[in-house]
């Protein structure tokens, strides 16, 4: 969970406001640009190359160009040369080679083509934040908000008409607020490889929930921790709420196990107005409850709660009450085979931790996928099964929040390629019930979810590849 998920959800509330109001502050009427779900970057075949992974060369500038900026024949000579991506070394998935660390950037490269222009076209792009794309002086795509890797969106009919043999050129604006900011295009044949369906959902319960996580307990209940606090979750909240069930079917609450109020040590702070725990998970591990759990601040801040009981209700200690186990945020715990715990977070960062599980035994490293920086920016699970290992991230593709996978058959990698398992899963995790069948919880954070933040799950199954989809 973080404030990228809390720019989905608001688009929830904006809907398509941000794009009619965005493009070139609406003076031009630019195609919607729409991802292109289930392609994979990996097996997309360029035709203008990006700088994903070699650098490609434009023409830039910082200064406010004349309005014609962008036509075929606009002389850029004045403009610099630069090696593509453009922006600044903390935005996540960001390939930077030139830096851009002001508030808008324009871009110009010029290709050739070969014939007729093939079909399937599609966009590479990697965008913070708002881009907008012409070719040949023609408007071409529009990308609101952000992305935090590169994505594949499919090329209107519009801006592929645009395109002539011999000489073409590309033009783009893209602007920055806050936060990270990066840009770079390309265009790729690229194909759908189909999304998965979600069987039909509901809610667990109608109780605000965000990042649900359940344990199954030694006592054969069920147990299941969230985000809460909703409406101010986003800036504040009391701490961990607790709900049991004998059945993933009625819910009880338990009531809060963790306040900062109360039992709050380093977490009490105020920063930036914010004070919240987000994304606790449950965990039964070592014959015990723990949760994890990070805290809003700018920067984060991650940490682990142990039951002095052993009882899931606690109550909970800090296990390093004077200060976080990591920066960052959306902590996680799993247990291999060998008895070994490993701390895993953000977007897929792992270290071991000490056998009591006071603290990290090494420094942390992440897990990646074959065909991308990461699995996911935020909301990392790991998890074994079937002889392999399952690393699941949340993703913002696009104004979609989903689950995205990669495993391997080591704990250390390496991974293969990630790929979408769950729509609009982004920050699930995944367990196995009295029966042995594996589920997926959901809650919901983009527009075309089937709810907003209420906890689900849904059953899910391994295909012959090994790869994870909802079991319809």
């Amino acid at each position: 969970m973080s404030h990228e998920g809390y720019r989905i959800s608001l688009a929830v509330l904006l809907g398509g406001v941000a794009v009619a109001l965005a493009a070139e502050s609406g003076a031009t009427s630019f195609p919607a640009a729409t991802p292109l779900r289930g392609g994979e970057v990996a097996g997309a075949k360029p035709v203008l190359p990006a700088a994903r992974t070699e650098p490609q060369v434009w023409r830039h500038t910082i200064e406010k160009p004349p309005d014609n900026w962008f036509a075929p024949g606009f002389d850029d000579a004045a403009w610099k040369e630069g090696p593509a991506g453009f922006g600044t070394e903390a935005t996540p998935g960001a390939v930077v080679r030139t830096t851009w660390n002001t508030s808008d950037v324009w871009l110009r490269r010029s290709f050739e083509m070969t014939g007729k222009p093939p079909a399937n076209l599609a966009w590479l792009i990697h965008f913070d934040e708002d881009a907008d794309v012409y070719l040949n002086g023609v408007p071409a795509a529009h990308f609101p908000r952000w992305s935090t890797a590169y994505s594949l969106y499919a090329m209107a009919p519009a801006a592929a008409a645009a395109l002539k043999p011999g000489r073409n050129v590309i033009a783009v604006h893209c602007r920055q607020t806050y936060g990270g900011q990066y840009i770079d295009v390309g265009i790729v044949q690229a194909d759908a490889k189909g999304v998965p369906a979600l069987p039909p959902l509901k809610p667990l319960f109608d109780y605000p929930v965000r990042d649900p996580s359940v344990c199954l307990g030694p006592d054969g209940v069920y147990y299941l921790v969230g985000t809460t606090g909703h409406p101010a979750w986003w800036k504040t909240n009391e701490g961990v709420r607790l709900w049991k069930s004998k059945d993933l079917k009625a819910w009880d609450l338990v009531g809060l196990v963790w306040t900062i109020e109360k039992d709050g040590t380093w977490q009490k702070p105020i920063k930036d107005g914010n004070r919240a725990i987000w994304a606790p998970e449950i965990h039964y591990i070592k014959g015990n409850y723990w949760i994890t759990y990070c805290v809003n601040w700018p920067g984060g801040g991650t940490g682990l709660l142990k039951s002095t009981s052993g009882k899931p209700e606690g109550p909970y200690a800090d296990v390093k009450p004077h200060g976080p186990l990591t920066q960052e945020i959306d902590a996680s715990l799993f247990q291999d085979d060998d008895g070994k715990v490993y701390f895993v977070y953000q977007d897929g960062k792992i270290a071991r931790m000490n056998d009591d599980l006071s603290g990290l035994a090494e420094a942390p490293r992440l897990l990646k996928p074959a065909n991308a920086a990461h699995v996911g920016f935020e909301g990392a699970f790991l998890f074994k099964a079937n002889g392999r290992y399952y690393l699941s991230c949340a993703e913002a593709n696009g104004p979609y929040y989903d689950c995205m996978i990669a495993s391997s058959d080591k704990l250390e990698g390496p991974y293969g390629d990630r790929y979408l398992a769950v729509p609009h899963g982004g920050h699930n995790m995944f367990f196995k019930d009295k029966d042995g069948q594996w589920w997926s919880t959901l809650f919901g954070s983009d527009p075309y979810a089937p709810f907003t933040e209420r906890p689900a799950m849904l059953r899910v199954e391994f295909g012959p590849d090994g790869r994870i989809r909802p079991k319809l």
